[in-house]
């Protein structure tokens, strides 16, 4: 059945949102419920009434593959096609982006023969957008990660948390590759110890803060502020993250040189860690996004297959 993702804005949002972001991307906690063609995970609310983006994978036999499952290759490359719903009412730019290994990786979109390392497209209201996409892979890799990015070219600068928490979601599809032949153990990663371990309530899957004691929203910074960012453990189990930072949609050091930073989060628990903001050359969207049970994705284990997104930081230059 296709794993496909329903995304409504609650009333709630909607009256702090206005029109400009009706219905954007799936909540953290999603309920789930079968039917006969689709497997659909949504919020309670009226997505006929506020509208919904749906997105998913289809082979070249035109199966609607699930997420979690094995991809297949030919000649180490990957080839399916990818299926955007914008079921709202207004135009919608969106970005591709791929990861093996959640490292970024250069593929092939539309039939077009140059390779990118992000692919942008637009969607007219209420319409379906299909499109082939071919990745090439390495033998020894464990997973491929597409994460859409909605309004990627938005820049949000002042605090408002109702539209910082729409922009921080990240649309994702995690799938296994290469399940046979890989030798990874999820739990044999070089991890990076935190600079201070928390436990104050404040557990959020990801965040940029400026202090130790609190999750204090950032909207706006010049590059090379050192700030901090906190990977938390709401749950009563040990989480495993693979964190890594993406400035205007393409991936840099998250710190000290590391592209990915491999962490254990005990329950209940948040790891802080130092680092600073990238330079940059005009205005950029920073964002960083954990990937919880690297290597263990699993079409069987909904937690495997989710993805988290930090707020994100409108970075400035300091001239």
């Amino acid at each position: 059945m296709k794993k496909y993702y329903i995304a409504a804005l609650s009333v709630l949002i909607l009256l702090g949102v206005f029109y400009w972001f009706y219905a954007s991307s799936p909540p953290k906690e999603l309920s789930t419920s079968n039917n006969d063609d689709i497997e659909k995970e949504s919020e309670e609310t009226n997505a006929a009434e506020y509208g919904s983006v749906g997105y998913g994978l289809i082979d070249l036999n035109g199966k609607l593959i699930d997420e979690g499952s094995a991809l297949n290759s030919k000649n180490n490359e990957v080839t399916v096609v990818a299926s955007v719903d914008n079921d709202i009412d207004e135009d919608r730019k969106y970005a591709l982006l791929i990861f093996e290994d959640y490292k970024q990786v250069n593929f092939k979109a539309e039939n077009k023969e140059q390779e990118v390392n992000k692919f942008f497209f637009d969607a007219k209201p209420n319409t379906s957008i299909n499109f082939k996409v071919s990745v090439p892979i390495r033998s020894d890799s464990s997973e491929l990660t597409f994460v859409i990015v909605q309004k990627p070219e938005y820049k949000l600068k002042e605090l408002d948390l109702n539209r910082a928490g729409i922009l921080e979601q990240v649309l994702s599809m995690r799938f296994s590759i290469n399940k046979a032949d890989s030798g990874k153990d999820a739990k044999k990663v070089k991890q990076v110890k935190p600079d201070a371990i928390v436990k104050d309530g404040f557990n959020e899957n990801i965040s940029i803060t400026n202090s130790q004691e609190k999750l204090q929203s950032i909207m706006t910074e010049k590059e090379g502020k050192e700030l901090k960012f906190s990977a938390g453990n709401e749950t009563n189990a040990e989480i495993r993250y693979a964190i890594i930072a993406l400035k205007d949609w393409e991936q840099v050091a998250v710190r000290d040189n590391t592209d990915v930073l491999y962490t254990t989060v005990p329950p209940e628990t948040r790891h802080l860690f130092d680092f600073n903001l990238p330079d940059v050359e005009r205005e950029n969207n920073f964002q960083l996004i954990a990937f919880p049970f690297p290597y263990e994705v699993n079409a069987d284990n909904y937690e495997s297959q989710q993805t988290f997104g930090s707020f994100r930081v409108v970075i400035q230059n300091k001239e």
